[in-house]
């Protein structure tokens, strides 16, 4: 992965289209049971952290070596988290869809699919494999790199009986998000031209005098302490996905307690 690419986004979705192409997403239904991330994160009673199930990340190369993923979903459970992110793409983030079952018959908690999403497959593969909610890219489809519209993927989402997170980085994206169809928002803090990550874009959205129409925005990426959570949150975040932060740490469950302020 070139760091600096300003085609990043693109080589994203080339990927994907391969990928789609090698028929990674043809599955059979798995048969779970639905959960709402909306819910959870509403009525959780802690801080709503969504810890993820990442072994790789583009920017800073491997995390953890692959071990159990049902034995880190339940570390995560029991540190108190709200929901789970598990990484479903193959080529740059070590992911796999199988993850995305093993982790739901492991837990009581929603699950979230993270992909690189083109193409309705993908989104049919999310409620197959058995995910409650599937993430968007709000730069995906600025940039004309699905043949289908944002609208129609959060319609065909919802018809699967999946919520939508769509994740925004710039105010017009961000802006876009709160006004359309999707259950959640997400606000990623990493600039995915220059890969680099800043809390900044977070709390400069936040700060913005915009009507969250009641949908619960997510801050994602570049999150370690707890301190940056309850900053976060006073500025009216609702929720908080952590990845890098956790799969690197020595003892998962701590490092989720640690974060979500269950002792």
């Amino acid at each position: 992965m070139r760091q600096g690419d300003e085609s990043f986004v693109a080589e994203l979705a080339a990927s994907a289209r391969k990928t789609i192409g090698e028929g990674y997403y043809n599955l059979e239904d798995a048969k779970l049971p639905h959960r709402s991330m909306v819910e959870a994160i509403a009525h959780t009673g802690r801080t709503p952290v969504i810890a993820e199930v990442k072994f790789r990340s583009p920017a800073e190369g491997s995390l953890r070596s692959h071990s159990e993923v049902a034995k880190i979903a339940e570390a995560y459970q029991r540190g108190g988290v709200a929901g789970i992110s598990v990484l479903a793409e193959p080529k740059h983030f070590e992911g796999r869809l199988e993850y995305v079952t093993e982790v739901k018959r492991s837990v009581t908690i929603p699950v979230l699919m993270k992909d690189i999403v083109i193409d309705p497959i993908q989104i049919s593969a999310a409620a197959l494999a058995g995910a409650d909610v599937i993430l968007l890219m709000a730069s995906i489809f600025a940039a004309r790199l699905s043949k289908n519209s944002l609208g129609q993927m959060v319609d065909l989402a919802h018809e699967k009986g999946l919520e939508v997170l769509l994740e925004a980085h710039t105010e017009e994206e961000y802006i876009g998000a709160l006004q359309s169809g999707a259950d959640l928002v997400g606000i990623n803090n990493r600039n995915l031209h220059t890969l680099e990550v800043s809390l900044d874009t977070s709390r400069r959205l936040l700060r913005k005098n915009i009507d969250k129409n009641s949908k619960p925005v997510v801050c994602e990426s570049g999150i370690s302490k707890r301190s940056e959570i309850l900053e976060l949150s006073s500025l009216g975040a609702d929720g908080f996905l952590v990845g890098s932060a956790i799969m690197k740490a020595k003892d998962l469950e701590q490092a989720v307690r640690n974060l979500t302020g269950v002792q």
